[in-house]
């Protein structure tokens, strides 16, 4: 489940925001008033598409998850704490950083009960716009422009509260970090921790692309899912952080890149199902090394001659070594079977 719900996304609407510039070299901070809800649709898509699945949780002392319960129980005014947390953001706020816009925005839907609250840096980008003046066509720049560009927002963050209470894990994203990491000054600004280590959110990615791979069986060059999952994580491999959208390219590459755009939808389907299920949907890390390394294919042969060759992969999982007083069993649980026959005499 991504953060946030299907009945959230079908009636997500910004009810209030307000802005703050944040950043710029001796200058004091001047709070500002709530403004007007302004481009609803674009502040909308752009919260949409940050609001990845949470790897962070908030500590109990937290100052802005304080501030923002007060808010959300209307005990403080929103124009009040928005100024609050943006005077807080302002304060830490180190100088090396560029200046931008910190935005403050509350969102409602028909969930009852329930508010979000999302911060966001925003840094400003140069933009040249089109314009008439006297009868020519002339170019005039806007230093100011909020872009559509992901790179743009610096810092965000989105928190739910139920009943104004937060829970405990938020969406939060910095670009100035390798993904998931926050830069310091921004996670001791909202008070929060990381609470799905690397070696978690790989081991969720394996059994993601495992069990895509296992989903489309049928659409993998002869059935092999233990090679889909080799050639899909070597795909992954040497990437310094792996997104959705790779993991996606990854399971197209185990399929030998299939041009039916019906399968290609059924793998990507199925893709993002999985990585869904294990609260990875939009989350971006480094997996470590061990998810990635791709084991050689095993082989055991038998002083009978009896010989046994699979994926090193499927060993604990279709292929079950048990190693008794009496000598090795293997167990073998497949899905079903692809070949069942026997061989010339000289294949022996």
């Amino acid at each position: 489940m991504s953060f946030l719900f299907d009945e959230e996304l079908d009636s997500l609407r910004v009810a209030r925001m307000i802005i703050h510039v944040v950043g710029q070299r001796d200058a004091d901070f001047v709070p500002q008033p709530e403004i007007e809800v302004q481009q609803e649709g674009f502040f909308r898509a752009r919260i949409v598409s940050e609001a990845g699945d949470g790897v962070h949780t908030f500590a109990e002392d937290s100052p802005v998850k304080a501030i923002l319960e007060s808010m959300a129980r209307d005990e403080v005014a929103f124009e009040a704490g928005g100024q609050v947390l943006a005077r807080r953001f302002w304060e830490l706020h180190v100088r090396q950083s560029i200046a931008g816009a910190f935005f403050v925005i509350e969102l409602r839907s028909d969930i009852d009960g329930t508010r979000l609250y999302a911060m966001i840096k925003y840094d400003y980008r140069e933009a040249v716009e089109l314009a008439e003046a006297d009868g020519r066509s002339v170019l005039r720049a806007i230093v100011q422009a909020f872009v559509k560009e992901r790179r743009a927002i610096q810092k965000f963050c989105l928190v739910r509260l139920r009943g104004g209470v937060a829970e405990a894990v938020v969406s939060a994203s910095d670009r100035m970090k390798e993904a998931p990491d926050l830069t310091d000054y921004f996670e001791r600004y909202l008070g929060v921790a990381r609470s799905r280590s690397n070696d978690e959110l790989s081991a969720k990615l394996n059994e993601a692309l495992r069990g895509a791979l296992e989903d489309v069986k049928q659409d993998l060059p002869r059935g092999d899912v233990g090679g889909a999952v080799a050639r899909a994580k070597v795909a992954l491999q040497g990437r310094a952080t792996v997104t959705n959208d790779d993991v996606v390219d990854a399971v197209f590459h185990a399929a030998d890149r299939p041009d039916d755009e019906t399968v290609r939808a059924r793998l990507e389907t199925a893709t993002r199902r999985r990585l869904r299920k294990q609260n990875l949907q939009d989350v971006e890390f480094r997996p470590n090394r061990r998810t990635l390394q791709v084991q050689p294919r095993r082989v055991v042969r038998t002083a009978e001659e009896v010989r046994l060759e699979f994926p090193a992969e499927e060993l604990g999982n279709t292929v079950i070594r048990q190693d008794t007083p009496d000598g090795v069993v293997f167990t073998i649980r497949p899905s079903r079977l692809i070949e069942d026959g026997t061989l010339p005499d000289r294949t022996r």
